[in-house]
């Protein structure tokens, strides 16, 4: 985690340099993370934390600085050595911030709704996923950490299990409980088959981004959504009940593999990579969110 003894600038000089309005009570501030009439945000000058009442969430000040300004840990220490340079150690730690290494711990899943929060629909303009494309397949799922007693709000992706894929802006990617998903054509949830071929992602931002690229909110074929390349055994019967697979896989090794994994299941049968499609890109996400004429704001309609 980020050490206390490196983030000991004022919060509130951090507050002012990250440009946060403050509210008309004590110690409180419009909260980054969305659009409000009233401020949410509160800081504790004598712990030197914060907590957001809208999201749920809250942390040390470097953490503060990764969700306004966008940026991961290493990006927070450069903005904050550059307010006092005596005051953050030049070389940070390489490990996991607390705030994901609290929601590892955790154990109770508090809510499920759909999503509302300002934190996530941001979060998915961003990545140029239409927020009714999100709604029909996608949950707001608020964590609560028994270890620090808060709560933590992410964009859950459901599973075959009944658990979450989990995804937030911070960059934290997690599950409730491992497992693939698996999606018809009528865009629910299901383990039969309804088409003979089947479209293999990694993750669910790649799934969504498919359905923009296709305008549509139902898949033309069948899916399934590993969750994680390492659940790929469990997709292998559903996999294998098609005729044919496109892989929208990964442009890194674990991806590459996978894809491999998937013509030795389907040995004789068709199985199409389809990562130079992609090519200059990690994935297919990140390559919609680099194509023009695509917006979190389309209309998508249903699959013909």
């Amino acid at each position: 985690m980020f050490r206390q003894s490196e983030l000991n600038i004022p919060i509130d000089r951090v507050t002012e340099a990250l440009g946060l309005r403050r509210g008309r009570a004590k110690d409180m501030y419009f909260s980054p993370m969305r659009d409000e009439k009233e401020a949410s945000l509160h800081i504790d000058r004598a712990k030197n934390v914060w907590y957001d009442h809208g999201s749920g969430m809250g942390g040390t000040i470097a953490q503060l600085v990764m969700i306004t300004r966008r940026c991961d840990k290493h990006g927070a220490y450069e903005f904050l050595r550059a307010l006092d340079p005596t005051t953050v150690a030049q070389n940070s730690p390489e490990v996991k911030n607390s705030t994901q290494q609290d929601i590892e711990k955790a154990t109770e899943i508090k809510t499920v709704r759909p999503i509302q929060c300002y934190y996530l629909t941001k979060y998915l303009s961003d990545r140029k996923i239409p927020l009714d494309l999100a709604k029909l397949y996608c949950k707001e799922v608020i964590i609560h950490s028994s270890a620090r007693g808060m709560n933590f709000t992410h964009v859950g992706f459901p599973n075959n299990s009944g658990a979450f894929a989990l995804s937030s802006p911070t960059g934290y990617k997690s599950t409730t409980k491992a497992d693939i998903t698996t999606i018809n054509t009528d865009g629910h949830l299901s383990k039969t088959p309804s088409s003979k071929s089947v479209a293999v992602f990694e993750g669910f931002f790649d799934f969504l981004s498919w359905q923009v690229m296709q305008s549509s909110v139902t898949p033309s074929c069948d899916v399934v959504v590993l969750n994680s390349v390492n659940n790929l055994a469990k997709a292998k019967s559903y996999i294998q009940a098609h005729e044919k697979a496109v892989c929208f896989l990964d442009n890194d090794i674990a991806g590459e593999k996978c894809y491999q994994s998937v013509r030795e299941m389907l040995k004789g049968k068709e199985v199409t990579d389809m990562s130079d499609l992609y090519g200059e890109h990690k994935d297919l996400n990140e390559m919609l969110q680099a194509s023009r004429g695509y917006s979190s704001n389309m209309s998508l309609s249903l699959q013909l």
